[in-house]
């Protein structure tokens, strides 16, 4: 694959990382990129963001197709965690003459990522001028980590976000257009709430300080994933403000484990009986599901049912992992429940049911527990229940 010319002055010189399927818990089946581009001015050029270490040979070969690494100018770190700045050393070697630019918590994070590596900080008053054409610098704290930052090429409207509007998805196209934009924007949504959900609030001001500085994008750059251009833009910008409202419907997400089938068939029964109350309803055996597929169902369900046979005076560990991984994520507004089913001894509809409550999950039912396998009489008990936490998600505060 080829270097790929994303507007006049710049071009994308970056890796694919197509066998990658797992990134810390988020489950990733598509593969991700390391995303780079060079920005090219008359008189000098820049590489902005550098790649996951082992990528750099990908990325020096690409360069080579464009120039001579060595007559790169300026490499911007806008985002020092390892996939994007784990190769800066090597990147370095290549580019002897480079200044390297981060904004101020960048350049504190590369000096202890790198043994005391020193690089010059930048903010939102500089202006870097390769030659007719400039790069502007916006902090942006917490989208997602302290240092982040992004960089924008005014003359060609281009915005190199790092993170913010990126997917984990590997592909021959660079573009959302090529690549399909229902597609990418489910990898977005996916991304979106595994990884960015906790900093709606940071990611809404930093984008009310970019539309502030005057910057508007024709052409969006993450650091993974495709490139959003033309009406895609619109689109990706769209669904980060949907998200960040934290709007949520009468949709309720139902994550469950069995042993021996009993609270299968109650996961089956309480589902089957909220989208007869009109909910709409995902359902998830976590047993296969993947929690990054999980997690984006949850981006506007208001609802959440959570199920688990006693195994051992608790809940089974696959749930207790879901849980973990939600709890990191600090959903708010979401109400819920928990049910299950035990042997000898109960104990996992408890142990859930304060777990939703440390997460913040507002928990307006008790829990639903079955003895063994139900028969036909408590799986019509059960259908009730749930007929009873239906009501309390339409009646819920979006």
């Amino acid at each position: 694959m080829r270097a790929v010319p994303v507007s006049k002055h710049v071009t994308w010189v970056g890796a694919v990382d197509w066998n990658l399927r797992d990134f810390h818990g988020f489950d990733t089946p598509r593969g991700s990129t390391y995303n780079a581009y060079l920005v090219q001015g008359a008189d000098k050029v820049a590489l902005i963001d550098t790649v996951k270490a082992q990528f750099v040979p990908e990325l020096l070969s690409r360069i080579a197709e464009v120039l001579d690494p060595a007559r790169i100018d300026l490499i911007v770190v806008n985002h020092i965690e390892p996939d994007h700045n784990s190769g800066l050393r090597d990147v370095m070697e290549a580019c002897p003459n480079a200044r390297v630019v981060a904004s101020g918590s960048g350049v504190r994070g590369i000096a202890e990522y790198h043994d005391g590596l020193v690089v010059e900080a930048v903010g939102a008053a500089d202006v870097i001028d390769l030659g007719g054409v400039t790069l502007d610098f916006l902090p942006a704290p917490m989208v997602h980590w302290p240092d982040s930052m992004f960089t924008y090429c005014p003359e060609d409207a281009v915005l190199m976000c790092n993170d913010a509007y990126g997917q984990h998805l590997a592909s021959a196209e660079r573009f959302a257009d090529e690549v399909g934009v229902d597609l990418a924007l489910d990898e977005l949504k996916t991304y979106y709430s595994y990884i960015l959900l906790p900093f709606g609030a940071q990611i809404a001001k930093t984008l009310e300080k970019l539309a502030a500085a005057g910057w508007a994008p024709t052409t969006i750059a993450p650091s993974h994933g495709v490139i959003w251009r033309g009406e895609t833009v619109g689109r990706a910008l769209a669904a980060y403000e949907q998200w960040g409202s934290g709007e949520l419907r009468d949709k309720v997400v139902v994550a469950y484990s069995t042993m021996w089938g009993s609270t299968d068939a109650l996961a089956l029964t309480i589902s089957d009986a909220l989208v007869e109350a009109g909910l709409d309803v995902q359902v998830y055996d976590l047993e296969v599901a993947s929690y990054s597929g999980l997690m984006a169902e949850m981006l506007d369900a208001k609802g959440l049912l959570v199920g688990s046979p006693t195994l051992h005076h608790g809940m089974l560990s696959r749930v207790a992992g879901f849980l973990q991984s939600l709890g990191g994520l600090l959903p708010k507004g979401r109400v819920g429940s928990a049910f299950g089913s035990f042997g000898w001894s109960s104990g996992a509809t408890k142990q859930i049911t304060d777990r939703l409550t440390e997460i913040g999950v507002e928990v307006v039912q008790d829990p639903y527990t079955q003895k063994f396998r139900p028969t036909e009489a408590e799986l019509a008990a059960a259908r009730e229940w749930a007929i009873a936490f239906a009501e309390k998600v339409k009646t819920a505060e979006a």
